[in-house]
């Protein structure tokens, strides 16, 4: 996206309101690394904190850090490479970048050398495709209020480079407007999707071999507000969380083109108020949103049709009234689910992280001697790290 430099000003302005405004649209899914066997790791960034913490967790012990370091403030969207190796941070300042680190053994994070690497405009999210080589940037508002989509190859020491033009996607959102877009890359590799909180929509762009994307190809309508755009483990499924319309969609990814195709029932409601990231287990089974405005989590069977019939409980008790549940990820071996807080109750403000047994039928309990302080102010953006 080229803008005239005098407009710097006013994009770092809008950048920052945008970040104020988009506190619930962070979510990022839960995947596969390296680490020892059994090892899961749990990296939470604070936005307002300019760091990022990393946590060992699972195996019935207390999480234990693992990792505490500054990244930069406003880290709005932290991922996971495909090859295990690396993790990425998407900051605004004091310099909007992509900032990458390179996986220890024990969780602990390595700069990779040449980054970070600085980004034309304000950052608004990223995803990496599932075959490793390409990463994909949302950027804006622009001066007219629109956001751009990126496309990036990701060589083989981990380091981003931008390649062809951004193309338009639509509103970006604002801090009267709402949140901003989020994407996905298709488990073929092939396509994007964005989600388009302003629109109540979900727009397919095509993802070439050489990390270019191409114009819009399709547009297709979910709730009101989605967020978390999230393919199920088998790739069949896209679902998003619907914050206005307190729901869940769920679409058919057609395997040759790439559309989307609504599933029967959809979209399915929460159960809560304003659902947000979304967290499915390994297996594929369940579906898991934290409903942040009323601080629980709601879980859902999936059937083989991909619709989702609410679980026994549902929904399920978060923490107290202001923490605002964001993001729940599920542990490698499908035993337990973590939730990251974007607030914290006051005092002190600092997020928390919970972590509750998942029952066979898919039912949550608390486990004992949780939660846990991050020491971190407003965590947006939060990312599992699964043992192999």
């Amino acid at each position: 996206m080229r803008i005239r430099d005098h407009s710097g000003r006013r994009r770092r302005s809008a950048s920052l309101g945008v970040l104020a405004a988009a506190a619930l649209l962070m979510p990022v899914p839960a995947s596969t690394a390296h680490g020892a066997p059994g090892d899961d790791y749990l990296y939470v960034t604070g936005a307002a904190s300019g760091r990022l913490v990393g946590y060992r967790v699972g195996q019935g012990a207390q999480p234990r850090l693992v990792a505490d370091v500054p990244t930069g403030f406003g880290n709005l969207s932290v991922k996971e490479s495909a090859d295990h190796r690396f993790l990425y941070v998407l900051t605004i300042a004091p310099t909007a970048a992509i900032r990458a680190y390179e996986i220890g053994g024990g969780g602990g994070l390595t700069p990779v050398p040449g980054t970070p690497v600085a980004v034309p405009a304000s950052p608004l999210g990223m995803n990496l495709s599932p075959d490793g080589k390409h990463l994909v940037l949302l950027t804006g508002p622009d001066l007219d209020g629109g956001a751009r989509l990126q496309g990036y190859s990701v060589a083989a020491d981990g380091a981003p480079s931008p390649r062809g033009e951004a193309v338009a996607i639509g509103p970006a959102g604002s801090a009267a407007g709402g949140p901003v877009p989020m994407p996905v890359v298709s488990p073929d590799n092939l396509n994007v999707y964005v989600s388009n909180y302003s629109a109540g929509s979900v727009t397919r762009f095509e993802l070439r071999a050489d990390s270019t994307v191409s114009p819009a190809r399709e547009t297709v309508r979910t709730g009101g507000g989605p967020v978390s755009p999230t393919f199920s483990p088998d790739g069949r499924y896209l679902y998003t969380s619907n914050e206005h319309s307190g729901d869940v969609s769920v679409f058919r990814q057609q395997p040759n083109t790439g559309a989307l195709v609504e599933v029967e029932g959809s979209p399915f409601p929460a159960a809560g108020a304003t659902p947000h990231g979304i967290g499915l287990s390994p297996d594929g089974r369940f579906l898991y949103t934290p409903n942040a405005l009323t601080n629980d989590i709601s879980g859902f069977a999936v059937e083989p049709d991909g619709a989702l019939r609410p679980l026994p409980g549902s929904p399920f008790p978060g923490g107290p009234v202001g923490t605002m549940p964001g993001q729940v990820f599920v542990s490698s071996d499908g035993q337990r689910l973590y939730a990251v807080d974007l607030a914290g109750a006051s005092p002190p403000p600092a997020a928390a992280l919970r972590s509750y047994r998942i029952a066979t039928d898919g039912s949550l309990t608390q486990e004992p001697g949780l939660p846990i302080g991050t020491g971190l102010l407003f965590s947006a953006a939060s990312m599992l790290v699964a043992g192999r």
